[in-house]
């Protein structure tokens, strides 16, 4: 399986961040989306606010540091 930062590397776009709920459970999870390749799950909360509320916060967190990986 690739890694969606890996081809964000290549490609120089930054994956997008969405909230989704599992269809089997009251989880939230948040996703990394790149368009042409599998979608990455990178959080999971037991919420939607939750799930978004950490876009705001872990997840720019992620995003900064992927960033700091591809500039390296």
């Amino acid at each position: 399986m690739a890694d969606i930062l890996d081809i964000a590397r290549s490609s120089q776009e930054e994956p997008k961040l969405i909230v989704r709920k599992a269809p089997h459970a009251a989880v939230w999870s948040v996703w990394a989306v790149l368009e042409g390749i599998p979608p990455e799950e990178i959080f999971e909360g037991s919420s939607e606010e939750e799930a978004s509320s950490w876009i705001n916060t872990g997840g720019q967190a992620w995003l900064e540091e992927r960033r700091r990986k591809r500039n390296a």
